[in-house]
């Protein structure tokens, strides 16, 4: 698969997991999902600025992180983004974040 098509894919897939979180949050602006969600539409950008109409698998968020991941690392050292590893860092602390989520971890201050 060609660079750009694995940064897309890459970016679809954020896009997903946002969606997912988004839903989450139920519309509340404050709740940690909506957090989430904009840090990883955010992130989803700067793969990709431009909004991708891949098509995607349906399937857990951790599974849109973990595909996204997979994508990057499929990318040949030379046609990667010089700050590809700072990119793929953050999507590691997103996964584990959402994860510490899903699993109701105690909220700061409680």
């Amino acid at each position: 698969m060609s660079s750009s098509n694995l940064l897309d894919r890459a970016s679809a897939e954020l896009h997903c997991a946002a969606d997912q979180a988004e839903a989450r949050a139920q519309g509340n602006p404050l709740d940690p999902w909506s957090a989430m969600a904009g840090t990883v539409r955010l992130l989803a950008a700067a793969l990709n600025p431009m909004p991708v109409m891949a098509p995607v698998a349906a399937r857990e968020l951790q599974g849109h992180f973990t595909t996204a991941l997979g994508a990057l690392d499929e990318l040949a050292l030379t046609d990667a983004p010089r700050d590809l590893p700072f990119w793929r860092a953050h999507i590691v602390d997103l996964k584990a974040n959402a994860q510490m989520l899903e699993l109701g971890a105690p909220k700061a201050g409680s």
